[in-house]
Order: structure tokens, then sequence, then C-alpha cells
């Protein structure tokens, strides 16, 4: 009886998971949403917001842009595996690179450098991620062993 309950945590837990990775991977086409509304409507070029003294599209794609960490942290709590942030760490590296280079004076050619500096900086950001994990994970064995001695000690004292 007791096997089978955890098979069905088992179950449940990869469900999520894998809900959490299908979500992950569904945010990084955020950063594209300007595009993919412009493909059915490419009207919103042409519409003038003024309050943000832009168009509809420029202002599609900035409140995605804002929504995308925010969507990112609530689906977080499903446990997603980490390999799939690889995909929106590159898309909003992409993005975020023709938003900030022409403020720095640069203009980003879509070359062969471009796309390998962002896989560089992508998989070193996962790397971080991922030693940040371990050290966590290391932290809290080392609590439990602390408060096992501890409870170990106190126990012995009491007797």
């Amino acid at each position: 009886m007791l096997s089978h309950l955890k098979e069905v945590n088992k179950i449940k837990y990869s469900t999520l998971s894998a809900l959490g990775t299908f979500l992950v991977l569904y945010s990084s086409l955020i950063p594209f949403s300007n595009t993919i509304i412009e493909a059915f409507y490419p009207e919103v070029k042409n519409i003038s917001v003024e309050a943000a003294s832009n168009n509809l599209s420029a202002v599609i794609w900035s409140v995605f842009i804002c929504l995308q960490p925010a969507f990112l942290i609530l689906v977080r709590h499903l446990k997603p595996y980490e390999i799939s942030y690889a995909f929106p760490l590159f898309t909003s590296l992409y993005s975020a690179s023709f938003y900030f280079l022409p403020l720095l004076g640069h203009t980003p050619n879509e070359n062969f450098w471009f796309f390998f500096w962002l896989i560089i900086i992508t998989l070193f950001l996962l790397s971080t991620m991922q030693a940040i994990n371990v050290v966590f994970k290391i932290q809290k064995v080392k609590e439990k062993a602390y408060m096992n001695a501890m409870q170990k000690k106190y126990s012995n004292d009491i007797k």
C-alpha cells in the first residue's frame, strides 16, 4: 500500500514538472508575442499609443517583456526541469540585445558571432543556476546532519 502511494506521488510530481517545463518553454515565446500578433493583425504597427509615444506593437512587446519574469517566477513552483530555462534565457537575451545595444551605439548583426555569444552567455547563466542549486542542496544536507546531531545529543542528555 505504501509503495503505491509513493508511485502516485512520483506520477503527480512528474506531471507537475512536465507542466512546469512546458510553461517555461512557452514563456520563451513571450518576447516575440508582438511579432506573432503582427502576423495575424498587421495593422497593430500603424496604431499609435499616445501615452507610450509609440506604436501598439512596441507597447505589446514592452508589456510582455515585463510580464515574462513574473510568469517564470510563478511557474518556478511547479519545479520544471532546469534545462528548460535555456530557451527563455536565450530569447530574453536575444530580445534585450536589440533594445540595449542600439542605446550603447552598436547595431546587433544576426551573424554567427552574435548567436555564439548569446549561447555562451545562456550556458554561463544556466551553469550558474545549477551551481547555486548544488550549494543550496549541500547546505540543506549540512543543516539536516547538524539537526540530527543536536537531537541525538539532546535525547542523550535527557536520559
